[in-house]
């Protein structure tokens, strides 16, 4: 199945890109698609970093099942002033 994965902060210079489109076996949850995607070269820095997700604009918790053409948001924190 395919989804929509939309990177935002520090997640988009890493995976250059602010979103792909990515295949993923039917039944995965958001936290193994996670899992998969930092384990990308660019990526190793993120792992242990805290994030939020959304999938079509929820927010949900790592073990919600992905459903083909979903969207998923990875939502890392973000410091301002």
């Amino acid at each position: 199945m395919i989804i929509k994965v939309l990177f935002f902060a520090q997640l988009k210079e890493a995976f250059r890109a602010s979103e792909r489109t990515v295949e993923v076996q039917q039944g995965r949850t958001v936290g193994e698609c996670v899992q998969s995607l930092l384990k990308e070269p660019g990526a190793l820095p993120l792992k242990g970093l805290p994030m939020r997700y959304a999938v079509n604009e929820d927010f949900v918790d790592e073990n919600r099942e992905l459903k083909d053409q979903d969207s998923l948001a990875l939502l890392p924190p973000v410091a301002g002033g």
